[in-house]
């Protein structure tokens, strides 16, 4: 049977597929691109909804794709899909369904802003059994490509969620910490709990004061040198690897 390749980034498929760029078309198709062979991978093996694979013509697949449809493309079309400077070959197109976790580590969010952090801190909360994480509205969006790249898979490992944060934190049921510059508690001084919530800030202004104020502690990690502050993730790594 001969391959069907598209060849015109006119096509009203890619056209489409094209518009997955931008946060809005995202939010009202509940779809977003995947870049990559791992990120492929990683959706199939963590039973995301996959609606198609996009290859390169002449694309060797290292997996099975026999369930799914392939749209194949030649090398020019695919570029003006990936936001990579050298596309990898595949992408997929795929809507989120979050894994079952069991909800006693949460992550909450309070407007980071920056797409490196986000996916980091995604990739953080995976590797130190926070499975949950849950996002202010105006935290950047977690399916963007920045966003998904830095987080390498660990997107859909994890429960994520997009809400307002403040009931979540009141009614969080465990011990709920949140970080601050000001006079209070090392983050040494803070006793383990088999159900934690953590509340990270925005890159500015840090945690807002009404999320503080739905906290049961706040905390400070402890720098003997001159900086005054840390990168959120970098903070974020060190609060979660501290209560794993």
């Amino acid at each position: 049977m001969v391959k069907e390749v598209i060849t015109s980034k006119d096509n009203t498929r890619i056209k489409n597929l094209r518009k997955l760029h931008k946060k809005k078309e995202r939010s009202k198709t509940g779809m977003f691109l995947i870049d990559g062979e791992h990120l492929v991978e990683e959706a199939m093996k963590f039973n995301q909804q996959i609606h198609y694979i996009i290859a390169e013509e002449n694309y060797t697949f290292s997996f099975d794709v026999s369930n799914f449809e392939v749209i194949y493309v030649t090398g020019p079309v695919l570029k003006t899909l990936s936001q990579l400077e050298i596309p990898q070959g595949v992408m997929a197109a795929v809507t989120y369904m979050p894994p079952e976790v069991s909800g006693n580590k949460v992550l909450v969010l309070d407007d980071v802003q920056d797409p490196g952090n986000l996916g980091t801190l995604i990739r953080t909360a995976d590797a130190f059994g926070f499975g949950r994480l849950v996002m202010s509205r105006e935290t950047v969006d977690p399916f963007s490509d920045k966003v998904l790249r830095s987080a390498q898979g660990s997107t859909f490992h994890i429960q994520l969620e997009v809400t307002d944060i403040h009931p979540v934190i009141e009614n969080f049921e465990g011990l709920s910490i949140g970080t601050s510059l000001k006079d209070e508690e090392y983050l040494e001084d803070i006793p383990q709990a088999d159900e934690m919530l953590v509340v990270l800030g925005n890159e500015g202004r840090g945690v807002s004061e009404s999320a503080l104020d739905n906290v049961d502690r706040t905390v400070k990690i402890h720098m003997p040198g001159d900086s005054e502050s840390l990168n959120v993730a970098i903070a974020g790594g060190i609060l979660m690897h501290h209560f794993k």
